[in-house]
């Protein structure tokens, strides 16, 4: 009985969370212009309630693992707040409305966002057994969901590049960051699976493929 519960709450997590994105899509794809500020307006919401979504389905909590999540959250956000205020770490750039409240000129979720990323990836290649390599391929996939990211996320005022030029920097930024971030999460939590957050992983490239492609 309560495996089939787990079951059910299960396959309709995933039929919310694949809801949610869709509406987004459509919101912001099939709508005016006021419409679409008010849908661009639960952004938020929308990163959070999928964070909390992909933690509900984790297994073995534990002091350690909540230690690398506090770190990966804070580590995130202050890297991104050095980041806007020197200009040294990604280029030059500075956050819209879009993501919601800020402190430091960074909005609060671009740490939820950063928490999100290296722990849905972490779990989607947990099976490569060494540390090294699975550190470098998390990396590379963390690089290419931002490369997807980068052109939606200046078209929908998440954050503007100046001349709108969005720098090589950038990128090796992320390579560079989120492989020691992967390094740090492996090397403290060993291997860790959650097949919800691999849902998770597959509908944030889905959802960011599609919206390059229509809004192109």
């Amino acid at each position: 009985m309560i495996l089939f519960l787990k079951n059910n709450w299960f396959r309709i997590s995933v039929f919310n969370i694949i809801v949610i994105y869709i509406v987004g899509i459509c919101g912001i794809c099939c709508t005016n212009q006021e419409e679409q500020k008010l849908f661009l307006q639960l952004t938020p919401i929308n990163l959070l309630v999928t964070t909390v979504y992909a933690f509900v389905f984790h297994k073995n909590w534990n002091f350690k693992f909540v230690c690398s999540l506090i770190f990966i959250f804070l580590f995130g956000f202050f890297i991104e707040v050095i980041g806007v205020k020197t200009q040294a770490v990604f280029g030059t750039y500075n956050y819209g409305k879009t993501l919601g409240f800020k402190v430091f000129d960074v909005p609060l979720m671009m740490g939820f966002n950063w928490l999100l990323l290296i722990y849905c990836i972490a779990t989607s290649l947990s099976k490569i057994p060494s540390v090294f390599v699975f550190s470098f391929c998390a990396a590379l996939l963390m690089t290419l969901l931002d490369f997807l990211i980068e052109p939606i996320a200046i078209k929908l005022d998440f954050w503007q590049w100046q001349n709108g030029i969005i720098p090589i920097q950038n990128y090796v930024a992320w390579l560079v960051l989120s492989l020691c971030l992967f390094y740090l999460f492996r090397f403290i939590n060993g291997k860790v699976e959650n097949k919800f957050a691999t849902i998770i992983l597959i509908i944030q490239f889905l959802f960011f493929g599609i919206l390059n492609f229509i809004l192109k």
